[in-house]
């Protein structure tokens, strides 16, 4: 299984990549143990994590082809 993971703001800066896929990614939990593994910076950071634009809060399940992106913390005003 396939996943688009796409990666802004400071969160980019520490994957040095905006954009990659991943394979056999089951669910997000996945992911963040993944990500965390590939980037350890990450493990301290804050973001969200949207599936087919959507952001999420709870573990997931992700399916072929999902859309994920990784989104820095924003705030409104």
């Amino acid at each position: 299984m396939r996943i688009k993971v796409m990666i802004f703001g400071q969160i980019a800066e520490i994957t040095g990549s905006s954009n990659f896929e991943m394979n056999d990614i089951a669910d997000t939990n996945q992911l963040i143990d993944e990500l965390n593994s590939r980037y350890p910076r990450l493990v301290n950071s804050k973001y969200a994590i949207a599936v087919n634009r959507n952001v999420i809060q709870n573990n997931t399940r992700l399916s072929e082809d999902c859309e994920i992106a990784i989104l820095p913390p924003f705030s409104g005003g």
